[in-house]
């Protein structure tokens, strides 16, 4: 931003900007604004500048706050009167940047970071900012630092611990003088640790057995650990862990198109923290869980659980058919990184994608080695089944399948002593400028039962699942899916390519939807327009199509051919039929050409040179040439050779016993997935500019923790995993037991929990947070002990007090114990999302489904649908996250709009009544609510409020929602 266009800025108020910002917004800055600000700002307004141009600089607190020569230029907390949006905009008369306006989002950051008044983190004034020194940041900061072994301290009250955390939490106290608050009531207690482990109310009969347990700490301990058995607590910690990973159905922006089949990642979540599976194997999982050698099998459900652990790569915002999906793609993959790194590490990597990080070790070769690793990992759909499961009967069926072969062979055989070959031409393929697949498989990233053989040889075939006929012809050589069974799914992904040609040809034949796709820079959400680039074959023979790629050249991409469950975004033609959701699809493929010249490819017609009697010994014996099986493929068609059950002899049984093993084979269960590439390395983008590539950068993990350059392609993110779940890591353990301290004691020792770094605070006992540290991986990375040790703590029996202070219910428990309290809670667990319920009629953007169930089928709110786009109105005004980063600790607002919703949300109003037609008394409804009955002073009240409202007999639904309307329904002490 140059000239003297600021000059002529005046403003008559300006104000302070926010002197003490939160984590969040600090985040938001170093994300959002300052790379904006560095890119397109700093080369006239900054210090590195002799003379900022009209004396304003933009790369510090101060600078900001002074604004130009002419006076402030930002207005806190309205963007609209902020001169320096104003120009931005376009509203002035001189346009900034000079270069060319900004993007509609980039703009948008900026007015929302004056909107929150414009926070800046405290820092070094720019002119004497030290240079990038990785060695000295490292030394300097904790969290670097080896997870040190520590013994827990002495105190003077030792009969006060009960367990070991307990003496770190007592010689805290004792050290300032502090005494530990008095126990909690016994139904306070209950209340908490069943809210805390389950995210439910305990029951009225949960609440009489504990209380009429009088053991000491039996009773206290016998609890935890039916919490921690209950499926309840699987649901409740998926439920957190989905704020870190900002689970979402949909990908957002206009049209909010969803993310196929998310709802099995969430429902993976609950069986793994129902497992206890150890938090190293759910990194593992996270990260590489489709490249595990040994991938965990769930032998109940026949499910490879593993593989379903990647689904949160796919969990971004796309762009509305970008022009630049270059751009795009830079921004979702920035916010994998970004995801990742607060996640699992505490640390804001994200912040170094324009420059070295301004506070932490890390830099921006950091970031591009990361980006190298993440955008290399492909969008799909992929079998979550057991490999086992999904290839039953595989080998019977091949069995049989060459045994039917053999007895069509012998009836062709007699049929060709008097069959003449026709007099036709031979449609010969030929490639050019392009792929052949079957020579070129190797180079393709492929999965799915029904690629599992690879290219086939010329004169394949699928037995018929129904009908007279034994099969329906033969094909020429290429890879084809359906084989043994068109329910076997399979995806085959070309090497990635720069377009660079006008057009470019596919030939493939398939049935019931599958697709080929022209996939630009991984933006796999096709939505018409420039991004109609697919073709859906409805031919059991081999045809050409074309697309145009002209708009195209210059971007990189790759062609996906996919059975239709397994498409990466399935979207049915309008003009065609309904798809059947019979799981049944299938393709063959051949070949790719790419050309610049309008026509589109078609074979070459040869003369046919065989007779049916050599084309018939050819292909009995598997040696049959294209123009063979092309010939036999003819005549089958045109019904001059035997093709049924009656006159093919000793077929009909064979046939039978086939297709009854057929239809034991399972329809495979997706869910969203990536697939490794095996790419090269990412170039350094300079300032982050996504059109100023520099040198590649090898991929490996982060400098600061001794990673060095990996070797394997194909295992990029399976390095990075185990470099993250490694014990050495002085990162991975401490976030994850500061984020479980926190889940339970309401603030985490260390309490900016996203955020490790310098810009971070400080952990408030370093000794304790590396004991437990320590303490969780000689545990096996166990949650669940961890979960037990402190939930049986004395610490955690406290009552409300600085250690141990009361909480807000979060929106899905204010929501379930509801459900729970007015009895309408159905307990099943697993399965689709419920559809989201709007307070109005559609949802807010084109493309939103129509709404659901205002009770959410009184499902938890775990299994309601969570869309970017749209939102449970209920859930968002109790301060539910929206799914766009992470969020280890959500907002906790107290609002007049909370109330109003109680008074008139029409599901609450809707269980108030179905609560009040049960008529309970008021004890029993105190109890169910609160977990403790009535006093003397809250029945007479009640009961003189029911007699004035006429009331007094069955039907209490006022008084079920004042209940619910109480703080004490709300907080948990």
């Amino acid at each position: 931003m140059q000239s003297s266009w600021l000059m002529a800025l005046t403003l008559s108020a300006g104000g302070i900007l926010v002197a003490d910002p939160t984590a969040e917004q600090v985040d938001f800055f170093e994300r959002q604004v300052r790379p904006v600000l560095a890119r397109h700002c700093y080369a006239c307004h900054s210090s590195r500048v002799k003379a900022a141009f009209a004396g304003l600089r933009l790369d510090s607190r101060d600078g900001v706050i002074k604004g130009s020569d002419a006076g402030p230029v930002v207005v806190n907390g309205r963007p609209s009167e902020s001169k320096l949006i104003r120009a931005l905009r376009g509203e002035l008369p001189k346009q900034m940047p000079p270069s060319g306006k900004l993007g509609e989002d980039q703009i948008s950051a900026l007015a929302k970071w004056v909107e929150m008044g414009a926070p800046w983190p405290e820092e070094t004034a720019p002119a004497t900012l030290s240079a990038f020194n990785l060695e000295e940041r490292k030394r300097e900061h904790w969290a670097w630092q080896p997870v040190r072994p520590v013994k827990p301290p002495a105190v003077r009250d030792a009969r006060w611990p009960l367990q070991p955390t307990d003496v770190f939490v007592l010689a805290r106290m004792e050290s300032r003088g502090a005494m530990p608050a008095a126990p909690a009531t016994r139904s306070a207690w209950l209340r908490r640790v069943t809210f805390d482990l389950t995210g439910m109310p305990p029951t009225p009969a949960e609440i009489t057995a504990f209380e009429s347990d009088a053991r000491e700490s039996g009773a206290y301990e016998s609890v935890v650990d039916r919490l921690l058995a209950s499926p309840r607590f699987g649901e409740r910690w998926a439920r957190r862990w989905m704020d870190l990973v900002r689970f979402a159905e949909s990908h957002g922006s206009e049209g909010d198109p969803d993310i196929p089949e998310a709802w099995r990642y969430r429902d993976y979540l609950v069986r793994a923290f129902n497992t206890d599976l150890p938090y190293d194997q759910l990194i593992r999982e996270h990260l590489a869980g489709d490249l595990l050698p040994k991938p965990r099998i769930n032998a109940a459900e026949h499910i490879n659980e593993s593989r379903i652990g990647v689904a949160n790569l796919r969990m971004v915002e796309h762009g509305f058919q970008p022009v630049d999906p270059w751009e795009d793609r830079i921004k979702w993959t920035d916010n994998q990184i970004d995801v990742f790194s607060k996640a699992f590490q505490g640390l804001t990597v994200s912040c170094a994608r324009c420059h070295d990080h301004k506070f932490d070790a890390i830099s921006q070769n950091d970031f591009y080695a990361l980006f190298g690793i993440f955008a290399n990992a492909r969008p799909t759909q992929t079998a979550i089944d057991d490999d086992a499961y999904l290839n039953t009967n595989r080998a019977e069926l091949a069995r049989l399948k060459g045994q039917i072969k053999e007895r069509l062979a012998s009836a062709w055989a007699n049929a060709a002593r008097t069959t003449a070959a026709p007099d036709w031409k031979f449609a010969a393929s030929s490639v050019r400028g392009g792929w052949d697949l079957a020579a070129e498989w190797k180079n393709w990233r492929v999965h799915g039962a029904g690629l599992a053989q690879g290219p086939s040889a010329p004169g394949e075939f699928a037995v018929e699942t129904e009908g007279k006929r034994v099969i329906g012809g033969l094909y020429p050589a290429a890879v084809y899916t359906h084989l043994l069974s068109s329910k076997h799914s399979g995806v085959a992904t070309s090497p990635r390519f720069k377009i660079d040609t006008d057009f470019i040809s596919v030939r493939m034949a398939g049935a019931n939807f599958s697709f080929a796709q022209l996939i630009i820079e991984n933006y796999a959400v096709p939505r018409g327009g420039i991004y109609n680039l697919r073709f859906s074959p409805k031919k059991d023979s081999l045809d050409w199509f074309r697309w145009d790629a002209k708009f195209w050249k210059g971007f990189t991409g790759y062609i996906e051919f996919a059975t239709m469950d397994d498409v990466t975004h399935f979207q049915a033609d309008g003009k065609d039929a309904k798809p059947l959701r019979n799981g049944r699809s299938w393709f063959g493929a051949r070949e790719v050409v790419f050309h610049n010249d309008e026509a589109t490819p078609k074979a070459e017609p040869r003369v046919a040179s065989t007779t049916v009697a050599q084309a018939v010994e050819a292909w009995r014996f598997g040696r049959a040439s294209d123009e063979q099986a092309a010939l036999l493929d003819h005549l089958v068609r045109d019904g001059a050779l035997p093709n049924n059950e009656e006159s093919v002899q000793g077929v009909a049984a064979l046939l039978a016993e086939y297709r009854r093993l057929e239809r034991e084979v399972p329809v495979p269960r997706r869910a969203p997935g990536v697939l490794e590439e095996a790419g090269g390395d990412q170039a350094l983008l300079v300032r982050g500019d996504f059109k100023r590539p520099g040198d590649p950068v090898p991929r490996r993990y982060l400098t600061a923790l001794g990673s060095h350059p990996y070797t394997d392609p194909a295992h990029m993110r399976l390095r990075l995993a185990d470099e993250v779940a490694s014990p050495a890591n002085p990162l991975t353990a401490r976030v994850m037991v500061n984020r479980i301290w926190q889940n339970l004691f309401r603030k985490g020792i260390v309490r900016t929990v996203d955020n490790f770094g310098k810009l971070g605070e400080r952990p408030s006992d370093p000794e304790l947070l590396d004991w437990l540290a320590a303490r969780f991986v000689d545990d096996g990375w166990s949650i669940k002990k961890l979960v037990r040790m402190l939930a049986t703590s004395r610490a955690y029996r406290m009552a409300a007090s600085e250690e141990m202070p009361m909480r807000r219910l979060e929106a899905e428990e204010i929501r379930d114990a509801i459900l729970a309290v007015s009895g309408q809670l159905d307990p099943a667990m697993y399965g689709p999302s419920v559809p989201v319920y709007y307070s109005h009629e559609t949802g807010k953007t084109k493309g939103d489904k129509p709404k659901g169930p205002l009770d959410g089928n009184r499902r938890r709110t775990l299994y309601l649908e969570i869309r970017r786009n749209a939102t449970n109105p209920f859930l968002e005004v109790f301060d539910a996250p929206k799914p766009s980063t992470t969020r280890g600790q959500r907002d906790v607002t107290n609002v007049p709009a909370q109330s109003l919703a109680l008074m008139n949300s029409a599901f609450v109003i809707e269980q108030a009544a179905k609560w009040g037609e049960r008529g309970e008394d008021v004890d029993a409804m105190f109890l169910r609510a609160l977990g403790r009955k009535a006093t003397t002073r809250e029945r007479d009240e009640a009961a003189s409020y029911l007699a004035a409202s006429g009331l007094a007999g069955s039907n209490r639904g006022d008084l079920a929602q004042a209940i619910f309307s109480l703080k004490e329904f709300l907080y948990v002490r």
